[in-house]
């Protein structure tokens, strides 16, 4: 098999004692994959050169969040710097400008949890599944 088997990856085995069967990858680890067949109750590990993609990967919608969860990241930051850049005209003070930026987001960090905690919990839910998203 050319491509890398991932977890998702729905796979048909050649070869061995399983020959022909379908299942879903659920784990890799040096050159061998842990595999969920159809109609099995449990995962077993098969060496990754036995296995062909069959397609229908249930991770395909995963490139397009990155890429939104990507420019979630970016167009705040880039926000700042095209605001910055419009009203002083230069990057004069801008590390400045950023300091102040960053200490008011931690000042306004510290009113959310104090006033609205289910709120912050939930945002930094958001974020926790933001970063296990990006680490896919």
């Amino acid at each position: 098999m050319t491509d890398h088997t991932r977890p998702g990856d729905h796979v048909r085995t050649h070869g061995g004692v399983r020959s022909g069967k379908r299942g879903v990858v659920v784990a890799t680890a040096s050159g061998r994959s842990k595999v969920r067949f159809s109609g099995s109750s449990g995962a077993t590990w098969v060496r990754s050169r036995n296995l062909s993609l069959s397609g229908g990967s249930q991770l395909s919608w995963i490139v397009p969040v990155k890429a939104a969860l990507v420019l979630f990241l970016i167009v705040p930051v880039a926000r700042f710097v095209v605001v910055y850049l419009w009203t002083h005209g230069g990057l004069d003070g801008f590390p400045t400008a950023l300091g102040s930026q960053m200490g008011q987001a931690a000042l306004a960090w510290a009113h959310l949890v104090v006033n609205d905690p289910i709120g912050a919990l939930l945002h930094l839910g958001f974020l926790g599944l933001v970063s296990r998203l990006m680490n896919w």
